[in-house]
């Protein structure tokens, strides 16, 4: 009796999700689109509702902990400077000086950070690509791609 309203419910959560990309409440609509599927065989509206609740809980365990803990996980992040050598970016800023020097910017952060000061051998310019040859503290030398 209640089913066409759960499936509603699911898919106004989700819609919710992608205008307020928190990654919370897709699990709700994910147990609420089940709960309409439930509720084909389940008509008292209690028993539906600790549906939804035990669905909404193993649905939100798994997303968080199992999809968003190993996500995370993928960060380069902490590891050392050989990981990142021979990584493209592009010149965002040049800074005036005796040596050619500023800040690249990546398209997938490199060592936590999509943006990076570097300092070069030779003459970049704004938008030139660059590859990292070397981290110097928290510095990059880079030269031209």
């Amino acid at each position: 009796m209640y089913f066409g309203y759960w499936l509603i419910l699911g898919v106004v959560l989700i819609v919710l999700e992608i205008v307020i990309p928190s990654f919370v409440v897709i699990w709700f609509g994910i147990a609420a689109l089940l709960t309409g599927i439930a509720a084909s065989w389940v008509t008292d509206l209690t028993a539906q509702t600790a549906i939804f609740v035990v669905l909404s809980a193993l649905s939100f365990a798994i997303g968080w902990f199992g999809f968003l803990k190993n996500a995370k996980a993928r960060s380069q992040a902490g590891q050392g400077k050989e990981s990142v050598l021979g990584e493209t970016g592009i010149v965002s800023v040049i800074k005036p000086g005796d040596f050619p020097a500023g800040t690249v910017r990546f398209s997938v952060a490199v060592l936590g950070s999509d943006e990076w000061e570097f300092t070069a051998d030779e003459i970049l310019a704004v938008g030139d690509r660059c590859v990292i040859v070397d981290v110097l503290g928290s510095k990059l030398k880079v030269r031209k791609a």
